[in-house]
């Protein structure tokens, strides 16, 4: 990713300073409400007192960041969908632009952005913020508003092709900011994949596009704008089972605590959806090559709205042997080409028209399996997944050699369980107990599980696809190495 959009309050000074460095750009926002409340007690009842006080902060604080290139005025606001947005959004505005004119200002809108309540807003701004409602609508409304300057402000993973297409294709499309880079604790479970039956699958098909349409948006949010608690509606209990298990299937419960929706897991590890977004967006001959979780007999995988469907970038399956598993390969190449244990299993293009990825499906053999991106005859890029033995031992991998000694420095320790020739064991779900001697204490402990219900703040943690995380903290002693 080449851009950050800080959803939905201003990030820390740390942050910032490191998207200076690294050549980030950043879309800089205060809030999620105005003064119409999207749950009790949220920012909306203090909006009146605090919004001139932290537009000035952030304004003031954050304007001499290089990253910084477009300022946002709030998220899904309600009051888009009445009148009494207008004045709002011109009090915002004009307070921004007080402090700082040299950018451009945006706000993040689901729901219908041609409508007179909200043009009134949008037109006193420089860019039309689109969240998830950019694909069906953005040519009628360009051919309403040719002028409009329009960006996918949120947008669900798995649209991440047409996203692309749409922003390379037409220059009034800035790009994608999709939801989201990185995993995060709250909004259980939305990006989680489940499975149902053939018939649940449907059913929420249907469901997912009823949920995520501009006009039930327009309903839900002219509501909110009105002073009804709509999150409290839709928390209401249903009495019919086949409901509640509908929803179940969209807001996932306990032990789900995760959202599960980002192109990096909660410790840092990249999914591959994260490497087909870079692939897509950043062109280059590289390929990808994953392995689609296979369906129990009888079910099927439902990944709806946020999620993707699972895929692993691994050749251990064992129980599937013989079995056929869909090998899914993301190439910036003309085609690819895939072998198993040498021999040729197929061809497949990997353009445009095939939306850059090439599916095989290949009976199961432990062995190597090797994606090769081909340009014409010459072959410019692979990747190989190699079957894992048993985990032998672990291996751990500090993110730095070096540490402060002032208490407050951390070092960041990749815990992996590796077989006997070094290779990542995927299937590996031990429980590992940690134990640190010298100057520094363990600060946290995690693994990339969005369900896994045990403390951040321990000395164990179960392996998730092989790995886990801890954090080691130091104190204000130096350590005296041999």
């Amino acid at each position: 990713m080449n851009a950050v959009r800080t959803a939905h309050n201003p990030p820390s000074a740390a942050f910032l300073d490191a998207c200076d460095r690294l050549g980030l750009l950043v879309l800089d926002e205060p809030f999620d409400v105005w003064k119409a409340r999207k749950v009790k007690f949220d920012y909306g009842t203090d909006f009146d007192e605090w919004w001139k006080q932290d537009i000035r902060s952030m304004v003031l604080r954050d304007r001499n960041h290089p990253s910084i290139v477009i300022w946002g005025i709030g998220n899904e606001i309600p009051e888009l969908e009445v009148e009494s947005g207008a004045a709002l959004g011109k009090q915002l505005a004009d307070e921004v632009r007080m402090l700082d004119s040299t950018r451009p200002l945006t706000l993040a809108f689901p729901g219908t952005t041609t409508k007179p309540s909200a043009l009134a807003v949008f037109s006193q701004l420089d860019i039309t913020g689109y969240n998830y409602n950019i694909l069906p609508t953005y040519q009628k409304d360009h051919e309403q508003l040719p002028t409009r300057i329009m960006l996918t402000t949120e947008s669900w993973p798995a649209k991440v092709f047409p996203l692309w297409e749409i922003s390379h294709d037409n220059p009034y499309v800035l790009g994608d900011l999709t939801w989201t880079a990185m995993d995060y604790l709250g909004e259980s479970g939305i990006g989680a994949s489940t499975f149902g039956t053939p018939e649940q699958a449907k059913m929420a098909e249907g469901m997912s596009g009823m949920m995520s349409s501009t006009a039930m948006i327009d309903q839900m949010f002219t509501g909110m704008a009105n002073g009804k608690d709509a999150m409290a509606e839709m928390a209401k209990n249903n009495p019919d089972p086949n409901a509640k298990a509908m929803m179940e299937l969209f807001f996932h419960p306990y032990p789900w605590h995760a959202a599960a929706c980002g192109d990096l897991d909660l410790t840092g590890f990249r999914k591959p959806q994260s490497y087909y977004r870079d692939i897509i967006w950043n062109g280059g001959d590289r390929v990808y090559a994953t392995v689609r979780l296979p369906e129990p007999e009888g079910k099927k995988i439902i990944a709806i709205m946020w999620a993707t469907y699972p895929t692993v970038a691994s050749w251990s399956w064992p129980g599937q042997e013989g079995k056929e598993l869909e090998v899914e390969i993301y190439s910036g190449a003309e085609k690819v080409q895939l072998f198993l244990n040498d021999k040729l299993i197929g061809e497949k293009p990997t353009g445009r028209e095939q939306e850059f990825k090439a599916v095989f499906s290949v009976p199961y053999t432990p062995g190597t399996l090797k994606a090769v991106g081909m340009r014409g005859d010459r072959a410019v890029s692979e990747s190989v997944l190699t079957t894992a033995n048993k985990a032998a031992k672990l291996r751990l991998t500090a993110d730095r050699p070096t540490l402060q000694a002032d208490g407050e420095d951390l070092s960041f320790v990749t815990v992996e369980a590796v077989d006997a020739n070094g290779r990542l064991d995927p299937n590996a779900d031990q429980v590992i107990q940690f134990d640190l001697s010298g100057p520094g204490s363990i600060a946290a402990v995690g693994n990339g599980d969005g369900q896994d219900v045990d403390s951040y703040d321990s000395d164990r943690r179960k392996l998730y696809y092989g790995r886990a995380l801890i954090v080691i903290r130091t104190s204000n002693k130096l350590a005296i190495l041999p």
